[in-house]
């Protein structure tokens, strides 16, 4: 795969965790935060507690998050996928270390709450951003640099 179609899957992925990252952050307002309460309910599976309203440190933690979560994506768009785009492997392994570290910490502190249903989500994120990233050939990088 070419590092141009890299760098266009990675823009794919910052757009999706964009719009996450919305469709999250609207849970602190309570008025209109439905998608937001049919988000956790599903990464909470089974699904049971949609119609309840969220409480005041679900609503506080979601808006950090999906903060978090919108600056990612960002990151990844405008700095991850033009670094694919120019070979830099520096930027790269980086990249990949640091979705490791989020996946590994969030997993892991997903299932030490009991939610277990979360660890596929993130393997589904996981994967969408690595794929990008791995089998890069030393070939790829060599055409870019010349």
């Amino acid at each position: 795969m070419s590092l141009e179609l890299r760098s266009k899957i990675m823009l794919v992925v910052a757009v999706i965790l964009g719009v996450y990252a919305l469709i999250w952050g609207v849970a602190p307002y309570t008025s209109f935060n439905v998608s937001a309460r049919i988000l956790l309910d599903v990464l909470d599976w089974p699904l049971d507690s949609y119609a309840n309203d969220l409480d005041r440190n679900t609503k506080w933690l979601s808006a950090i998050g999906a903060g978090l979560l919108a600056t990612v994506a960002i990151f990844i768009g405008g700095i991850v996928a033009p670094a694919i785009k120019k070979g830099d492997t520096h930027t790269l392994r980086v990249t990949f270390w640091a979705i490791v570290a989020w996946y590994t910490i969030d997993s892991v502190g997903s299932i030490a709450v009991g939610v277990t249903s979360n660890v596929y989500f993130n393997t589904v994120y996981l994967l969408l951003m690595v794929f990008p990233l791995i089998g890069i050939r030393e070939k790829d990088l060599q055409f870019v640099k010349n």
